[in-house]
């Protein structure tokens, strides 16, 4: 047998998804948290592989796919909207937007993170590890007139034993508009809006 190692010269980010033109609500919170913790958030600023990001993308995005396949299966009135626009012009979309008893947004993740810190019974809080999810999930509702979300992780922090959580989030429209401030103004301080 002769075994020869290949470059595989893939594209890991192309996808038959159309991004619209213009600043995205991911540009905006993502700079947030890469300014505020470059170690986690910037791979650039990490000795990372540059080839590390593209296939987390592309993990994620399988995972999603297939998780919104499983909800249908299981009864669950989910579907995927197509990109948004918010009242400020910023595109953004969300994974999902579930209709069984609550309208709730959806989002789904895939995290190296540790899941053993997050609550099993009726909490307050997520660790602060989850803050951008969060960031990411009350900015949407802000714009989506809403106040109920669902967040599904799964955990690949031991690939032999991946763990699922999942979680209904309930915020006051105090926390909404605070949070949604708070990225408009580091927005316009970045120079992404006018």
């Amino acid at each position: 047998m002769i075994v020869t190692p290949l470059a595989h010269g893939l594209d890991l980010l192309k996808s038959d998804l159309v991004r619209s033109p213009g600043v995205h609500a991911s540009d905006i919170y993502g700079d947030f948290y890469r300014r505020l913790d470059p170690k986690r958030y910037d791979f650039s600023a990490r000795d990372a592989d540059p080839d590390e990001e593209p296939l987390l993308m592309v993990l994620g995005s399988a995972w999603e796919h297939h998780f919104e396949k499983l909800l249908t299966l299981n009864g669950i009135n989910a579907y995927r909207p197509t990109e948004l626009l918010s009242p400020e012009g910023i595109a953004y979309s969300p994974d999902l937007i579930i209709f069984n008893g609550v309208t709730r947004l959806g989002e789904i993740k895939l995290t190296s993170m540790a899941l053993d810190d997050c609550p099993t019974e009726v909490s307050n809080n997520l660790p602060p590890k989850f803050d951008k999810y969060l960031c990411q999930i009350k900015l949407y509702l802000h714009w989506l007139e809403m106040v109920d979300a669902w967040l599904a992780v799964l955990s690949i922090r031991q690939p032999w034993r991946p763990e699922l959580r999942l979680f209904d989030l309930t915020f006051t429209p105090r926390e909404l508009i605070d949070n949604h401030r708070m990225l408009m103004a580091h927005a316009r301080h970045e120079g992404m809006l006018p």
